[in-house]
């Protein structure tokens, strides 16, 4: 993905990075991947991944930062 440019697609290894990330915070967090907890986490991943954070460590500090700010 061209960080310059804002888009809605995402290459194979974008997803798998994202998807990476998801297992774990999931596996962390107790979740089943389909539930409604699951589901915000990935959209949260999602916007955090669009904001700029490109690899699981910015995107696992990210995601904890976001989850202490909503709780």
């Amino acid at each position: 993905m061209n960080p310059i440019i804002p888009t809605t697609t995402f290459e194979p290894i974008e997803l798998a990075l994202m998807q990476r990330v998801f297992n774990h915070a999931c596996a962390e967090r107790g979740l089943t991947g389909k539930s409604g907890a699951a589901i915000d986490l990935a959209v949260r991943i999602i916007e955090l991944y669009q904001q700029g954070a490109r690899n699981e460590r910015d995107l696992a500090i990210q995601l904890a930062k976001s989850t202490l700010l909503t709780n």
